[in-house]
């Protein structure tokens, strides 16, 4: 939990306190976006060579990184930087889209990982639900619902980030998109909550 929150406190807090308090030093807008966005990519870095491996959403991070601080100097405008957050969250909200052509759609995997780790792993039989895919239709229709659910909200937080960056005033756009995205996370576990509630999937994997 301390490491999640660690992890939240860099790519999250410190970029957009660090974009402000540039700002207040009179920082320009495209130095101070590409300053800010730094621990994110020292973040990435350091995973890639404490761990001695680098994940396609990373090169992904650090590629979208890369073309927004270079056309943001070339045009000389801030907003296609400002747009990039978009772009990440919307291909991940793809991805969870793509992933239900897959054996096993994102959203299972993803709970089931962070379940395993938890204190709910021996109720909920964390264990055992490779083998509870293929023999109970309710249980691949929830995480297929979730993932769905996962990835219209993503691809549409996508579209709304996009859209502050190109309308409001620039200076807005940090702590509104950051904004964005409690609202969009505790949104989307607020109906995937109701969801799991109304088909008991929780109770139906405790009592099985």
């Amino acid at each position: 939990m301390i490491r999640q929150w660690g992890v939240v406190l860099l790519e999250v807090v410190v970029p957009v306190a660090g974009y402000y308090v540039l700002r207040g030093f009179g920082v320009d807008v495209l130095f101070a976006l590409a300053l800010c966005a730094l621990p994110t990519v020292l973040l990435v870095l350091y995973r890639a060579i404490r761990w001695r491996q680098i994940d396609t959403l990373a090169i992904f991070v650090l590629t979208i990184f890369a073309i927004s601080v270079g056309v943001s100097f070339v045009t000389g405008s801030p907003r296609f930087m400002l747009a990039k957050a978009g772009w990440v969250t919307g291909v991940i909200g793809a991805g969870f889209l793509v992933s239900l052509l897959f054996a096993r759609p994102l959203a299972f995997g993803m709970a089931r990982s962070m379940i395993a780790k938890s204190r709910f792993a021996v109720s909920l039989r964390a264990a055992e639900w490779d083998e509870l895919w293929p023999r109970h239709a309710w249980f691949r229709r929830a995480w297929r619902v979730a993932t769905v659910l996962w990835g219209v909200a993503l691809v549409a937080d996508a579209a709304g980030r996009v859209l502050l960056a190109y309308t409001l005033p620039v200076d807005w756009v940090p702590a509104l998109g950051t904004a964005l995205y409690g609202v969009t996370f505790v949104a989307v576990q607020v109906l995937q909550h109701l969801y799991f509630r109304r088909v008991g999937l929780w109770r139906r994997l405790a009592a099985s």
